[in-house]
């Protein structure tokens, strides 16, 4: 009897095992077929490895079999729905739907979640719950967070590029710096930012801001953050990207205006558009999160008054005809954020032909700039945009703002930089270079 009994079971073993090496081999040969392997990320935006070129000297030291292996896990076949499969596993006993502590974009009534301020004049909504890691990012309820790092050294290096590009162009046109704190700085509390070990962003704003006032008084500095906290109750950020909304652009367009002493075009008179079903940034780095996935953005963009005409250049004189507000309603849910101003372009234009009094502005900007430039563009007749990540491309000026100032004759030179960027060297040599 017993006999029988083991028999069976060391079957049933054997059955177990097989399946299991039979399974194994089949996930292996499926990523080793190349014709099948993706080559990019629609998530995550970007170029997936690719299989390494053989050399003796990487076989030698051992990077070549590294190589293979990073672009074996990286491009495995149905890589993301495996993520995806991933984080809703993780789900059933990670971040639960009843954490949801608020959402940005909805003024939260739980007293325990929000803040009060002393000032009379408005409620800071910011959460005071700790949120929980995901993947690269940290994710409170429905909306994700990233850690911001602020350095001395890297704020010098702003401050000196910031210097220089205004002593270039100096009885040429007028520099401004608008540095925009990014959610974590405006939708966390202190106390929360503090132990995550996230730099203060009010305070690195106004290290930067005090050595530009030091430096060189001739810089107009445009400060955002304490207009973005007195509106944190609203949708100023989306949940599932490190972005900005328009709307909490508009309030630092409004801010600038403030600063040069002209009108700003009220909100209301404004087209919008909205697009839905937004997964941003946030999304991929969480391996992509259900708590995100479930809870998708939309993005609501303000169509400028006077045209939605603009034109954008790569690597050559050739013009694209584009929309300042593209309709991106077909485009996957990862992409919507390029309805403003075609995306991180290296060289963009847009006439006003409302306005015949040769107003002029440059706007160097990271993709923060992107939802913020449609709102110049009714406040003057030109308005002229450089992605300074990739300004080189463009072979017309040789990367010099200097030449592409004094050539379109442009009044006002407007840096906008958010929290995480403006003090990363490599950005900030970046910027630095077009000034050379």
């Amino acid at each position: 009897m017993m006999n029988n009994k083991k028999k069976r079971f060391n079957k049933y073993l054997t059955i177990k095992i097989t399946v299991f090496f039979i399974a194994l081999f089949i996930i292996g040969f499926i990523g080793l077929l190349l014709p099948i392997r993706p080559t990019e990320s629609q998530i995550e935006k970007r170029e997936l490895e690719k299989f390494p070129q053989f050399s003796i000297g990487s076989v030698w030291d051992g990077t070549y079999f590294s190589q293979i292996s990073t672009w074996y896990a990286d491009s495995f076949p149905f890589r993301e729905n495996l993520l995806s499969l991933n984080s809703s596993i993780e789900q059933l006993y990670g971040l639960q739907s009843e954490q949801i502590i608020t959402s940005n974009n909805n003024s939260s009534e739980d007293d325990e979640n929000i803040e009060e301020e002393t000032d009379e004049d408005y409620v800071d909504a910011a959460i005071t719950v700790m949120p929980e890691t995901s993947g690269d990012i940290y994710i409170s309820g429905d909306t994700g967070f990233s850690i911001c790092y602020f350095s001395e050294t890297g704020g010098d290096e702003y401050v000196e590029m910031i210097d220089k590009a205004q002593k270039k162009l100096d009885g040429i046109a007028d520099v401004y710096t608008i540095l925009v704190p990014t959610s974590i700085g405006i939708n966390l509390s202190d106390d929360i930012q503090e132990q995550l070990h996230s730099s203060n962003q009010k305070d690195a704003i106004n290290y930067i801001s005090t050595g530009v006032e030091n430096t060189n008084d001739k810089v107009k500095i445009v400060d955002t953050y304490d207009t973005l906290k007195k509106h944190n109750s609203e949708y100023l950020y989306f949940r599932t990207d490190h972005h900005w909304t328009a709307l909490g652009a508009y309030y630092a367009y409004e801010e600038f205006c403030n600063v040069k002493g002209i009108t700003p075009t009220p909100l209301e008179a404004y087209e919008t558009i909205e697009f839905s079903d937004f997964l941003g940034s946030f999304y991929s780095s969480s391996n992509q999160s259900t708590a995100l996935k479930n809870n998708p953005d939309t993005i609501i963009a303000y169509i400028p008054i006077a045209t939605n005409n603009m034109v954008y250049l790569v690597d050559s004189d050739t013009e694209h005809q584009w929309n300042i507000i593209y309709n991106v309603t077909d485009w996957s849910t990862t992409a919507k954020y390029s309805t403003f101003i075609g995306g991180d372009q290296p060289f963009s234009y847009i006439i006003n032909p409302d306005m015949n009094d040769g107003s002029s502005c440059l706007v160097i900007k990271e993709s923060y700039g992107n939802a913020f430039v449609p709102f110049l563009v009714d406040s003057y007749e030109y308005v002229y945009v450089v992605d300074y990540r990739y300004f080189y491309k463009y072979p017309k000026y040789n990367n010099s703002v200097y030449d592409l100032v004094v050539d379109k004759n442009i009044e006002d030179v407007i840096f906008i930089n958010n929290a995480e960027a403006m003090c990363v060297t490599d950005k900030i040599n970046d910027m630095s270079e077009m000034f050379d």
